[in-house]
């Protein structure tokens, strides 16, 4: 997997991100916006509404904001550009993406440590050999250093930070209109700059978001879900483990969401790694949460995922990555590709 390292202030930070990428950044425009969305938006359209979100963006991060400036500068693209990439979720025609993801601590442990992890589902034509996958360590000047776990032009997709403070997270049926707010890939970074599980909760929590999703936020002891929709949000704990993948539980939004062949999917999912921690409990360590993520039930559509046979190829899956964070410990280990047939590597501070 590709690393790099970065430090300074955020424009600093996102000018040596962009600078380093500019050829992956480029091409994850090309594909994800203008060649995906030919024929229903022009370059020009989307980006008249890319430039809709930045002044959200602003009041809810200056920070955030020097950093996509950098990452445009850096990158030799425009400031709206850059937002538009990190716009991904909010695309209007996004396919749902299928990602399984859980924590677990306390009694469901073997040691009373919590861990969190997830894999992290695409397409098989989002792999690009392997180069669609980033993990950038950040060394801010205030503030904690932060694991980001991202692909070409986001800001963060996942990861820890120096506090523990750890984030991973499940693509939602659109409940709600996509308004103009806050894109959910900026909140991902935003938590991942805390530094306790309250001020976490709170960035999801008062920000005004674009989008549908659900974040699982843990530390060393605390795991919380946060389901959430543009307009509201639903906040679950529990002292065991959680487990979610690509729709709603939560009663205040679960019956709102029309049950389609990828919601059931997401069920079936749902369903698998709850028994496999269920059946679990009490003796679960690293190790078996790598392989809760290498389980294939309901192969090729399992939490391992792989290409199966669907008619149209541009829509075949894959787990791009997967990991185990282990926030104690401030570490997360990665599984680039496939876990089945990849190994863990540990990446720490």
């Amino acid at each position: 997997m590709r690393m790099l390292e970065v430090s300074g202030s955020a424009y600093e930070r996102g000018y040596k991100y962009g600078e380093t990428c500019k050829t992956l950044i480029n091409r994850m425009l090309e594909e994800a916006f203008y060649t995906e969305l030919k024929g229903k938006w022009t370059k020009d359209q989307l980006l008249r509404e890319s430039k809709k979100f930045i002044p959200f963006i602003e009041d809810y991060s200056p920070e955030i904001a020097e950093e996509l400036r950098g990452m445009a500068d850096g990158s030799e693209k425009s400031y709206e550009e850059i937002v538009l990439i990190n716009l991904l979720e909010e695309e209007p025609y996004f396919e749902v993406k299928r990602c399984t993801a859980f924590a677990v601590t306390g009694n469901a442990t073997k040691n009373g440590e919590t861990y969190q992890g997830q894999n992290w589902d695409g397409l098989e034509r989002e792999w690009w050999n392997g180069e669609i996958s980033l993990l950038i360590k950040i060394k801010r000047k205030e503030g904690p250093d932060i694991l980001d776990y991202t692909n070409p032009g986001i800001l963060a997709s996942a990861g820890i930070n120096s506090k523990g403070i750890s984030l991973s997270w499940n693509t939602v049926p659109r409940i709600e209109p996509l308004r103009k707010g806050v894109p959910t890939y900026l909140l991902v970074a935003e938590v991942l700059r805390r530094k306790n599980i309250q001020d976490a909760l709170e960035a999801v929590v008062e920000a005004e978001r674009a989008g549908c999703f659900n974040f699982i936020i843990t530390d060393e002891t605390e795991i919380y879900d946060i389901e959430a929709t543009p307009k509201d949000v639903d906040i679950t704990y529990d002292t065991e483990y959680i487990v979610h993948a690509n729709h709603y539980v939560s009663q205040k939004f679960q019956a709102k969401q029309i049950i389609n062949k990828h919601v059931l999917n997401s069920i079936i999912r749902h369903n698998r790694l709850k028994k496999l921690v269920k059946t679990n409990l009490g003796k679960i360590d690293l190790n078996t949460c790598m392989n809760f993520l290498r389980d294939h039930v309901n192969y090729p559509n399992s939490i391992c995922r792989h290409p199966g046979e669907e008619k149209d190829p541009k829509l075949r899956g894959l787990t791009l990555d997967s990991w185990v964070i282990v926030p104690a410990k401030k570490e997360i280990w990665i599984a680039h590709g496939p876990p089945c047939q990849s190994e863990y590597i540990k990446y720490t501070f």
